[in-house]
């Protein structure tokens, strides 16, 4: 029986969470989404994920504190951060607080898919 990889997909645009479902699903992940970042909690709480794609910008909890809460966690997924902001000090803050990389949106699938599989290896 094949193993599949947990994925939790964490952002407040369902366009996006809905493509890159669609996207790993196809990858064989076994893709969970969540809408903000208290929904990503409850999630990890309740199940084990390889790794999470979290959004940076929510309303709410963003991702930088969702980040915080993830890393104090023991199940301690690996983390690659989403944003439309490209600031070279929130991503060396997010990768200070244990994210693995940090990519921008629009991203290129390919490059997001080979980020992911690089990270899981590492």
């Amino acid at each position: 029986m094949k193993t599949h990889l947990k994925m939790l997909v964490v952002d407040d645009n369902a366009d996006l969470r809905h493509n890159l479902a669609q996207q790993f699903a196809a990858e064989d992940f076994d893709v969970d989404t969540a809408v903000d970042g208290t929904d990503a909690l409850k999630k990890i709480g309740e199940d084990n994920y390889d790794i999470v794609l979290l959004d940076l910008k929510m309303p709410g909890m963003d991702g930088m504190e969702v980040l915080r809460e993830i890393k104090r966690t023991a199940k301690n997924p690996h983390v690659i951060m989403l944003t439309a902001v490209a600031d070279v000090a929130t991503a060396q803050e997010c990768v200070k607080l244990g994210a693995k990389d940090y990519v921008s949106k629009p991203y290129d699938p390919e490059d997001l898919l080979h980020i992911v599989i690089k990270v899981l290896g590492s």
